[in-house]
Formats: structure tokens, C-alpha cells, sequence
């Protein structure tokens, strides 16, 4: 019995092994279909591309700019960039690559991928890119120089921004041979300006301009600073070439008929006014020494005419006032040439009021070696009431309506009352004006304060429907209303709550000290005080009262 069993389990184990067999034959059969497959590794998950000249650069990992290893893709292990026939390998994976020598003003298409150890390719990333090349450069544009030339001399500076929707300006770089034949060469950043001294007189100037300057791609700069090589050849005048001067009015009021180099050669002192625009003209005198940028006694306050509402008016003249500056500063660049002639030396001396030009910090660097000569002013400045004296009617005929008296025949006893007012309110909103010509504001910056005397009626006047005008409201501003063309920076008023100026009980029939403090308005173009009396009230049915009289004095600017 055993035997036979020992058979049958023979049996079963030669049964085992042919099934096995034949099963086997059926799975290589099931994955034959598949051997021809092709594994691909990972692959980047992006493709930006970033213009540069004549390269790119290309992101490749929303991840952005990160080392490689912190990049992990699977089996991936290298990076390949293809265009045209060429091919780059990097043996590692990267986040981004840059792509160089590309040359050609057209587009390239750039494939990249990634393979793995057994050189199996990921699906690409394919971009399409136009780099920037040399034939670009020929179609930028920079703004030309404003030049100004003397026999042995040449100055070139930019009045306009050197960046445009074209090109973003980083700096420019000079080079060129002086009459000695040495070769002088620079660089300059914003602003750009060349003084270029010691040439021919009479010869061609040829100085070579290589701008560096960030190309744009419709409004984007590209990656890269480029190089744009301009040359200029500039015909320098002789002695006897006639010159035009940025300030004619002002040079012949010096003395200055004929406008050579030669002629001019003699002058070692000039005096500006303190409404000029520009200093440029120092260009042309090459042996000026001493600058006077006060008027001295040639140059008088400039005028304003007045004709509205009947009441005509010249306002200004006379000589300079310490609590008046330019309205606007004269500007860094046309003020360059007198810093130049500090450099040099040529100029020794420059007297100057403080603040009214607002070239205070150009002249700074030179007050140790004594150049500069700053005028005292005073602590107080008297207004010169006939000069700057507006009747208010000029903007509101009847609602500002004031009689007003100038220096009358008999003021209320008081000390020291000097350019006395009497007003008389008929209108009201009663007002009077003081006003400076519009190439002038008031010099805040030095004065700070603004104060007069006012003599108020009694307390008996100013009740019932009078009450209000116990007070003042003075508004400071650019211009009357009436007149907004008189200044080019909009309206910029400083008006304080007329309660601020309230003449209190016991100071009234008598003459009071009133103060207001400017110092907000140091950066306005204020050159208008409008004195209102009663601040504007809300009254209906108003009747003028014949003893609503006021006087003023002492109108004056103070430190």
C-alpha cells in the first residue's frame, strides 16, 4: 500500500513542474505586446523665457531659482538644451539655464529636457525666443546734448531725462583730445555734464559719447546694460564769434554791448538779479571774478500791472527786499557753470542772500575758503506798504469793498507806527491785499512770521451783527482768484481759522501786536496776503457801519 502511494505522489510532482512550465510560457507571452515601450523620466514643469543681450534666460521650475540639489525628478539626472543644431548637456538638473551666442536677429526655438542614466528623454519643454542683438542697437535713440561753446571751452549737458520708453540710462562715458594732444576720458552718471576745457579755438571738437543703457522689449528693459557709441564733432567759435546769452536784458544792464569772447574778456565782476533763470552766460566771460547775486543798485524789483474793477494799480519796483526769494529755484544744471568757475578758481567771490535763490546748497561746498559772501539780513523786514498795497475791490468789488486811506493825516497815538493803513469797512467781507510780483514768494525760509500792529474799534462797535469783526483772517496764496494766471503752481493757500485772531475785549481802542506764523508754508510759492477783516461771516441783510474803522501798521516780516 505504501509503495503505491509513494507512486502517486511521483505522479503529482511531474504534474507540478509541467504546469508550472506551461504557465510560465502564458505571462511572457501576456508582456510581449509591450517590450517596444519607452520609459520617459520626469520632466520640468515649466518654460518662461527672459530676454537678454543675445542670450536668454529661462526658467524651468514654478518653484523658481533653486539650487540643483534641492531638485529631485525621479530617475532624472541631466539637462539638454537643443536649437538649431546645437546641444547643450548639463550634467545636472537645473531650475534655470542661460542660453548664450545667440547671435542672429531671429527666432529660436529651444527645446529642453531632461534624460536619465540610461539616456531615456523627458517630454520636452519648447519655447520660442527673439534675442536681442547688435542689429537692435542701431535703432536706439538718446536725446542730443544741449551744447555751449566758448573759444576754449565746451560744456555738454542734458535738459531732458535720458531714459525713455526706448531704453532705461544707466551712464555715459567720455573720451577726447585736448589742443595739448593729451586724451581726457570720464564718466558721468545721472545728470550727465561735460566741461570740456583747454581746446582749439576756431577747430573741430570731436569727443566720443558711449552711452550704457538698458534696451527695452516692448516697454520690459532686457537683462543686460549695452553699449551705444555716439560721436559729436562741435565747431568751437574764436574770440570774435558772436555768442547769444541765455539773459541778454540782464548782461546789458552790466555794461555788455558786444557779445564776443573778446569783447567780454574784460569783465571781472557781474551783478544778477534775484528773478534771474539762469547762471549759464558765466559760460562766455572767462575772467569774471566776483558774482553779486543780489541786484546790487542796477537791478530794481520787478512790476505788476493791475487794471479791474476801476481800481489800477503798478505793484513792485524799488530796490531788493530780504523777505523775497526767487519764486522758483534756479535749477542745478543752470547754475553749473558758476560751481565750475568755483572749481576752477576763476571766480573768488559770490555775495549772496540766503534762500533767495535756492542754490544755497551749491554754494555750501565753497563758504570755507571765503568764496561766498552771505548778506546779513535783518531781523525784521519793514513791507513797503505803497509798493505792495492792493485794493481788495480788485477781486470783489462789493463784498470786499474797504475805503481805504494810505499814510493818513492822523493815526491813534502809538510807538514807533510806521506805513500806517486806516480802513474803513463798507463791504462784508472787507479786504485788503498785499501783493509781490509773480517772479518773486516770499522768503519763508528766512522770515517766518508775518506781524502789524492793528488799531480795532471799541467794544461798543463790534456788537449785534458787528460781533464778527472783532476779529482778522489772514489767508496767504499763490494769487487772487481773480488772476490765476499770475502763477504757473497752482493755488497753494494757507488760511488759519479767523478765531485764531481774535482781538480780545481789553485790547481793543487801542494799537495790539499780531503774529502769524508762516512756517508751514516754508515749500509754497505763496507771494499773495489777502487781510480779511471779520473772517467772511455768514450775515444776511448787512449795512455798513460808518465806524468800522481800522487801523494797520508795521506790516513787516520776521525771524
Amino acid at each position: 500500500m505504501k509503495r503505491n502511494s509513494s507512486k502517486f505522489s511521483r505522479y503529482l510532482f511531474l504534474i507540478g513542474i509541467l504546469a508550472s512550465i506551461y504557465s510560465c510560457k502564458g505571462m511572457y507571452e501576456n508582456i510581449e505586446p509591450y517590450a517596444d515601450e519607452v520609459v520617459y523620466p520626469a520632466k520640468y514643469d515649466t518654460i518662461v523665457s527672459k530676454i537678454g543681450f543675445e542670450r536668454v534666460e529661462i526658467d524651468l521650475m514654478k518653484a523658481g531659482r533653486i539650487p540643483s540639489k534641492q531638485i529631485s525628478m525621479g530617475k532624472s539626472t541631466k539637462t539638454v538644451v537643443e536649437y538649431d543644431d546645437e546641444q547643450i548637456v548639463i550634467d545636472s538638473l537645473v531650475s534655470w539655464v542661460n542660453v548664450k551666442n545667440l547671435t542672429q536677429p531671429k527666432l529660436y526655438r529651444i527645446r529642453i529636457y531632461t534624460i536619465d542614466q540610461y539616456n531615456n528623454k523627458s517630454v520636452p519643454q519648447v519655447i520660442a525666443v527673439i534675442p536681442y542683438t547688435k542689429g537692435d542697437i542701431s535703432n536706439l535713440v538718446v536725446s542730443s546734448p544741449r551744447v555751449l561753446t566758448s573759444p576754449s571751452a565746451a560744456v555738454l549737458d542734458w535738459t531732458s531725462a535720458l531714459s525713455s520708453i526706448l531704453l532705461n540710462y544707466n551712464s555715459l562715458e567720455y573720451e577726447y583730445t585736448d589742443k595739448n594732444g593729451a586724451k581726457v576720458s570720464g564718466k558721468r552718471n545721472v545728470n550727465p555734464r561735460i566741461f570740456a576745457a583747454n581746446l582749439n579755438a576756431g577747430q573741430p571738437f570731436n569727443i566720443q559719447l558711449k552711452y550704457n543703457v538698458v534696451p527695452k522689449v516692448n516697454g520690459v528693459p532686457i537683462l543686460d546694460s549695452v553699449q551705444l557709441t555716439t560721436p559729436v564733432t562741435i565747431n568751437m567759435p574764436t574770440g570774435s564769434t558772436t555768442f547769444n546769452p541765455a539773459e541778454r536784458a540782464i548782461l546789458e544792464s552790466n555794461g555788455i554791448t558786444t557779445f564776443t569772447a573778446d569783447a567780454v574778456s574784460s569783465f571781472k565782476k557781474l551783478t544778477f538779479p534775484v528773478h534771474t533763470n539762469t547762471l549759464q552766460d558765466l559760460f562766455y566771460f572767462s575772467n569774471v571774478e566776483e558774482l553779486d547775486l543780489t541786484g546790487g543798485t542796477i537791478f530794481p524789483l520787478t512790476t505788476l500791472n493791475y487794471n479791474r474793477n476801476s481800481i489800477v494799480k503798478t505793484i513792485g519796483g524799488g530796490p531788493y527786499l530780504p523777505f523775497i526769494r526767487k519764486v522758483s529755484p534756479i535749477t542745478n544744471a543752470n547754475a553749473q557753470t558758476m560751481v565750475d568757475l568755483l572749481n576752477l578758481g576763476i571766480i573768488k567771490k559770490v555775495k549772496y542772500v540766503p534762500n533767495s535763490l535756492g542754490i544755497d546748497h551749491l554754494l555750501k561746498p565753497f563758504e570755507a575758503s571765503g568764496a561766498i559772501e552771505y548778506v546779513t539780513t535783518p531781523a525784521e523786514s519793514l513791507i513797503p506798504i505803497s509798493n505792495f498795497l492792493l485794493d481788495g475791490k480788485i477781486q470783489d468789488s462789493n463784498a470786499w469793498a474797504m475805503d481805504l486811506d494810505l499814510n493818513p493825516a492822523t493815526v491813534p497815538a502809538g510807538t514807533d507806527i510806521q506805513n500806517a493803513i486806516k480802513a474803513t469797512v463798507t463791504g462784508k467781507n472787507a479786504t485788503f491785499v498785499l501783493t509781490i510780483p509773480k517772479e518773486y514768494r516770499f522768503n519763508i525760509a528766512e522770515y517766518k512770521y508775518l506781524k502789524f500792529k492793528v488799531y480795532m474799534p471799541s467794544k461798543a462797535t463790534l456788537s449785534g451783527m458787528y460781533t464778527p469783526y472783532q476779529r482778522l483772517w489772514p489767508r496767504i496764496m499763490n494769487y487772487l482768484w481773480a488772476f490765476n494766471t499770475e502763477s504757473s503752481f497752482g493755488q497753494e493757500v494757507f488760511s488759519n481759522n479767523a478765531d485764531q485772531y481774535r482781538i480780545a475785549d481789553d485790547q481793543l481802542g487801542k494799537w495790539t501786536d499780531v503774529s502769524v506764523d508762516l512756517s508751514s508754508s516754508v515749500d509754497r510759492h505763496n507771494r499773495v496776503i489777502a487781510m480779511n477783516i471779520g473772517g467772511e461771516p455768514s450775515i444776511s441783510g448787512y449795512t455798513a457801519n460808518p465806524n468800522l474803522i481800522y487801523y494797520f501798521a508795521n506790516f513787516r516780516f520776521s525771524k
